[in-house]
């Protein structure tokens, strides 16, 4: 069955040229750009689904969350909205590589490249989570491994679709279940609410997987598999493949773990560890590679989206109306001797030519009204990366501060309960030294005894006392930092929102512009059509304009018109 939205224009500016994939939420087309003839993919809404508010918030939810992430690493999302029937979109870069899933398929993974893999894909997370974004849904199909400027296996974590901001709570029913059964986490399986933990549980259920070939698993079905996930033990990883270290293995075990606070503290903690495995157990990474010669250069360039229009081997629409004018005046000169025919047909030839020119003139202001609207996002882009490696950088020194006062507090609890225990057998060598007769000459030797046991304990006791108070000393300190950095991150998260809030604002004058700007090109088009079906039909049949009317067929053959621009679809 043929796709009704293939070949249609979405937001006056993109053309679906063709279906990539279809999920869970909606379906992925290439498209380009009729503006800047950039090729990008668009994802939109499932039909049927339109009318679920809550399916369309989650999906308008992951453009703004992946947006304003704007890692290396994530999917690059450039536009996002609704048509004026109400069909979500979203625009993003199109991807031309493989899904992680497609090569643990093939069976177990070296240990460099897995680790490579992860580190990528944990670090974009890590932005993800500084930014307030739980992805929710992390699975091999959601990591698309590209080859970006020769670097091989370069990730993209796509597929924002269940992700949510963290302090909004309003977009799903408390207890739903969300996510894929084989990769969700016990907390997601029991529908609580996911965290950020919760995507390192599936991270380390992928771990597994590319380690071992296999599932950490073993259940039949999408209940079997949430029953596993919420109380079976997971299978331990080098168990399945002895080739592994055992410290790869305890990490796997590490992000298995039922409880989340047993799991690593963050993605931060999570990417220094893998950079310690990439240290110690795995090979030197050369992800660099040179291109392939065999490459096709076009179609890197598409990808990256860098596409002229001056790379276009046909003529625009605007060129060719101006020809097909001059083809038309040519009509007149051959039929009518002395160049002027009746009223009406000088009238419409008069009309073509200044409706091509008013055409030239705003094409030339679609074309600037569409780079003004790209430089604007670019700088909105730069903006929000610069801020956000700020967060990041914030947000790891934060992340090892807040383990540092974790191991300091497990010592001070220790020291404090050595200074008690000192104290409690400080009293007990004082009660000892009370009860014995001091009126005797000669000191016993359990009087010597009781003095010397209570002089090592007061001296323990001190000892651990001013460990205690360095100790706690130390942990104030971090903690006075932790909270300037908590201070700074969230005037760093204040800019954020009020610069993405006024590039929001001034991009949806841009685009309010160049829709207004398209639909007056509607009209011109409209009447250019009737001009030109007017003029065909009245020299039709005339045999001194058969070679002109070959002529027009060969522009028309060889041009790349714009179709008027059709938004309800």
């Amino acid at each position: 069955m043929k796709d009704r939205l293939l070949g249609r224009v979405i937001a006056d500016r993109y053309r679906l040229e063709s279906r990539l994939g279809v999920g869970g939420m909606g379906a992925v087309y290439r498209a380009r750009h009729l503006l800047i003839d950039r090729v990008v993919a668009i994802k939109i809404l499932q039909p049927e689904r339109r009318g679920e508010e809550h399916f369309r918030a989650w999906f308008l939810r992951e453009a703004r969350a992946a947006n304003r992430i704007n890692h290396a690493n994530i999917v690059d999302i450039s536009d996002f909205g609704e048509t004026e029937d109400g069909l979500a979109y979203l625009v993003m870069e199109l991807l031309v590589g493989d899904a992680l899933s497609n090569l643990i398929a093939r069976g177990p993974m070296q240990l460099d490249e897995t680790l490579d893999i992860m580190e990528q894909a944990t670090a974009a997370l890590a932005r993800a989570h500084d930014l307030g974004v739980v992805h929710r849904d992390i699975k091999p199909d959601n990591i698309h491994l590209i080859n970006r400027a020769g670097r091989k296996n370069f990730v993209k974590v796509i597929d924002f679709g269940l992700a949510r901001l963290s302090q909004d709570g309003r977009l799903a029913a408390k207890g739903a279940v969300f996510g894929t059964p084989e990769y969700m986490s016990p907390e997601q399986a029991r529908g609580e609410d996911a965290t950020p933990l919760s995507d390192l549980y599936s991270l380390g259920v992928i771990m597994f997987e590319m380690l071992t070939g296999k599932l950490p698993f073993h259940a039949r079905d999408r209940d079997s598999f949430i029953e596993a996930h919420k109380h079976s033990v997971p299978m331990v990883a080098i168990e399945e493949n002895p080739n592994i270290e055992q410290s790869v293995s305890d990490t796997i075990a590490l992000l298995l773990e039922k409880d989340p606070n047993k799991r690593f503290r963050d993605a931060h903690h999570f990417v220094e560890k893998l950079k310690i495995l990439q240290r110690r157990v795995a090979p030197v990474v050369q992800p660099w590679v040179v291109a392939q010669q065999s490459s096709d250069p076009r179609r890197e360039r598409e990808n990256s989206g860098l596409i002229s229009t001056m790379s276009m081997t046909g003529l625009n629409d605007v060129a060719v109306w101006a020809l097909k004018a001059t083809v038309f005046g040519r009509m007149v000169a051959t039929s009518y001797p002395g160049g002027a025919g009746p009223a009406q047909v000088m009238k419409a030839v008069e009309s073509i030519w200044r409706l091509a020119a008013a055409s030239t003139r705003l094409d030339g202001e679609l074309q600037a009204e569409a780079k003004r609207n790209e430089r604007l996002l670019g700088r909105g882009r730069d903006f929000t990366a610069q801020v956000g490696r700020r967060i990041e950088d914030l947000s790891r020194a934060k992340s090892k501060l807040k383990r540092e006062i974790a191991a300091a507090a497990v010592d001070l609890e220790r020291l404090r309960a050595d200074y008690s225990r000192a104290d409690e057998e400080l009293k007990a060598a004082r009660e000892i030294i009370a009860s014995i007769d001091k009126g005797r000459d000669e000191m016993s030797a359990h009087l010597r005894d009781a003095y010397e046991k209570a002089g090592a304990m007061a001296a323990r006791r001190q000892a651990r006392s001013e460990a205690v108070a360095k100790v706690e000393s130390k942990i104030s300190k971090w903690k006075e930092e932790a909270a300037r950095i908590d201070a700074q991150l969230e005037e760093y998260h204040q800019q954020m929102d009020r610069h993405s809030s006024a590039i929001d604002d001034d991009l949806g004058a841009g685009r309010r512009r160049l829709a207004a700007k398209v639909k007056e090109r509607e009209t011109y088009s409209r009447k250019l059509g009737e001009s030109a079906d007017f003029l065909s039909e009245h020299f039709h049949g005339k045999p001194e304009c058969e070679e002109l009317f070959r002529e027009l067929d060969e522009l028309n053959r060889n041009s790349v018109l714009i179709e008027p621009v059709q938004t309800s679809i």
